[in-house]
């Protein structure tokens, strides 16, 4: 505040400080909010590094650094616009965990899984990041005693997967397509075997829990259809009646040379079959 009588060249040298610093701060808050935002997003990338993998430097050292791309989110895509190997992969994606909200008028993909398959979540996210807005982050939920770990990470919202929506999902519940036969292809067979499958002791069990029988039958005559796979629908009890597919002994080798050229190192695992692993 300027004295009664004092004129600007007057004002003593300490008062110039404040009030070009003031101005300074003001034009300096635009970038201080970019700068928050880019520190933040760094911050939970290397946390959860930290969480995950300080322990196991061998798997920390083969994992890509993956931070928010650089490139900027397109606005709006279609269906017609997606890749043909992603809309492979997110038919095998939506056959196992794959997620898929409608919001309003358009939809997103959310991927979670496991802290264990934390290598897994983060080659989904290599597949799918020109199309998020953050990177994968911890997800805490806690059930009875227990706090369980995931990593999740979602697409924004786009025009061009509101077709899987409309395809996988009848009054909020997952479905199995009639034309199922028409979009699974080796790759996705492959992404849904990640997602929710596991080798037995001779041959390869699918686990289609969420879906009727009748949807499970449509799921085993498009694996023999497609890929002349012979299957069984096994039936067990958990709470409630659920269904499994069986890929047979004598299907074996075929479904392994199938996926095999799809199955990332983390999951090479399930590619052996249980009596044939070591006993350590």
């Amino acid at each position: 505040m300027r004295l009664p009588g004092q004129v600007l060249h007057k004002v003593p040298l300490f008062g110039w400080a404040i009030f070009v610093t003031a101005v300074l701060l003001l034009l300096s808050l635009p970038v201080l909010a970019g700068m928050k935002t880019y520190v933040s997003e760094y911050l939970i990338f290397n946390k959860i590094n930290n969480i995950f993998f300080a322990n196991n430097f061998s798997l920390y050292s083969s994992l890509p650094v993956i931070p928010v791309t650089a490139k900027k989110q397109p606005k709006s895509i279609k269906h017609e616009d997606i890749s043909p190997y992603l809309k492979e992969t997110i038919i095998g994606f939506v056959l196992g965990d794959l997620f898929i909200r409608r919001r309003y008028r358009n939809t997103s993909l959310n991927f979670k899984q496991s802290n264990k398959n934390s290598e897994y979540i983060f080659h989904l996210y290599s597949l799918f990041q020109e199309y998020c807005k953050s990177s994968p982050r911890v997800y805490y939920q806690k059930l009875k005693d227990k706090t369980h770990e995931s990593i999740v990470f979602d697409t924004l919202t786009y025009e061009a997967f509101n077709y899987y929506h409309e395809l996988f999902y009848v009054n909020k519940r997952k479905i199995v397509p009639s034309n199922i036969g028409e979009l699974l292809t080796a790759r996705g067979l492959a992404y849904w075997a990640m997602d929710d499958g596991g080798a037995d002791r001779s041959g390869f069990i699918l686990y289609t829990n969420a879906f009727t029988e009748d949807e499970v039958k449509l799921l085993t005559k498009a694996l023999k259809t497609n890929f002349d796979l012979n299957c069984e629908i096994h039936t067990r009890f958990v709470k409630k009646q659920a269904f499994t597919i069986y890929i047979k002994a004598d299907s074996w080798v075929k479904f392994k040379t199938l996926v095999e050229p799809y199955i990332i190192p983390h999951f090479s695992y399930k590619l052996v079959l249980r009596g044939s692993r070591k006993i350590k």
